[in-house]
């Protein structure tokens, strides 16, 4: 289980690390009105996208042979993702990091509608869809039990609603100086993470295409 979870939170780790839906949470975070009404509510807009993504990539895993030995269609998979992270890291790397257009200080916007904004901008995320993917395709293709299974993917789950969940937390417990902490992240998350991001879509590139084309 310990190198299957070392592999997941690599995954997961890089996809807490784009940087729109933070700055999202902490424009809402900074707000007089309804903020907590509507931090919650793309809380759990987020939420419904992170079991969505862990459920489909863990149904594809679990697809597969669970003898231990890889399939030929794992096989193809792993290539394809390999190949795909390849060039999707390079692309990171030498483009400009995506910035989500503020949403803020409208007051029709009700619960239910920052609920829908939590799922589009989430969907709409790839750079953490594509890594939670792959981490709960791992998880599936591992088989461990489905204690371990079950733990694995909540470890996914809470890693890509993290962006939301801390800030929140952070405020929650010291609001305060939760404006000066959540700047510094805010400010390294922009500054580095197109950088971190891109080096492990590359990383796992290498070893998915790796993995799928010595089978082949």
């Amino acid at each position: 289980m310990l190198s299957v979870l070392v592999k997941i939170i690599s995954l997961d780790l890089a996809a807490t690390l784009s940087p729109g839906i933070l700055a999202l949470a902490l424009v809402l975070l900074g707000e007089k009105n309804h903020r907590m009404r509507r931090i919650l509510a793309l809380l759990f807009g987020t939420l419904i996208v992170a079991i969505v993504i862990a459920w489909l990539g863990y149904g594809l895993g679990d697809s597969f042979q669970g003898d231990g030995k890889q399939s030929l269609t794992s096989a193809i998979i792993d290539a394809t993702l390999g190949i795909f992270f390849l060039f999707y890291g390079i692309k990171i790397f030498f483009s400009k990091e995506r910035k989500i257009k503020s949403l803020t200080g409208e007051e029709k916007h009700t619960v239910l509608k920052w609920v829908i904004i939590g799922i589009i901008i989430n969907a709409t995320n790839f750079d953490a869809v594509f890594l939670s993917f792959t981490a709960a395709k791992e998880v599936g293709v591992a088989k461990i039990s489905e204690v371990y299974d079950l733990i694995l993917l909540l470890v996914n789950i809470l890693f890509f609603i993290l962006p939301i969940t801390l800030p929140l937390f952070i405020y929650l417990i010291m609001p305060n100086l939760a404006g000066r902490i959540l700047e510094k992240i805010n400010v390294f998350v922009l500054k580095y993470s197109r950088y971190i991001i891109a080096a492990l879509f590359l990383i796992f590139g290498v070893y998915l295409a790796y993995k799928g084309i010595k089978f082949i």
